[in-house]
């Protein structure tokens, strides 16, 4: 039988453990500093930074969503973010993601977010049909951009600081 539930601390080792199958699924292996010790300060500790659902077959945790809580200053709402979708090879095609990314609009739409958005490797063919399927769209013009490490470091100096 399959479930779809909130994730608990409990979960924190099954979290980190389907974590690092998707980062070796996006051939990131070895990536991943994400531990069962920042799962639970981040998504359940007093400030909380993430989300998760997970997805069972027979109690074992197979699939999750990760969820992050943004904001739409345009539409002047909040907004979530599926930061990570992801369901063990096994499981899949018996409608777990599309069950675990339903459970995510029902919260969405509970919390009063104007929408959801979502981020995907631009290989993922597989992943851009399924999105597409649900209905979502990708967004024409608009390009993701990152800064972090030492571009993130070297930016919050403030200007003039180290002689610029």
């Amino acid at each position: 039988m399959s479930v779809i539930r909130a994730a608990e601390p409990r979960d924190a080792a099954a979290i980190v453990g389907l974590i690092r199958r998707l980062a070796a699924f996006e051939r990131a292996p070895g990536t991943i500093a994400l531990t069962e010790g920042t799962v639970r300060r981040d998504a359940f500790g007093p400030h909380r930074r993430f989300r998760v659902l997970l997805a069972e077959l027979d109690d074992v945790p197979c699939g999750l969503v990760t969820l992050l809580d943004s904001y739409s200053s345009w539409a002047g709402a909040p907004a979530m973010t599926i930061h990570d979708l992801f369901v063990d090879e096994a499981a899949r095609g018996r409608g777990l993601g599309r069950h675990l990314l339903a459970e995510a609009a029902r919260l969405a739409l509970a919390e009063g977010c104007c929408r959801l958005d979502v981020n995907m490797l631009d290989w993922n063919e597989p992943g851009r049909r399924f999105y597409r399927s649900l209905g979502l769209a990708a967004l024409d013009g608009w390009l993701p951009h990152r800064l972090d490490g030492a571009g993130l470091q070297a930016l919050s100096v403030p200007a003039g600081a180290n002689g610029g």
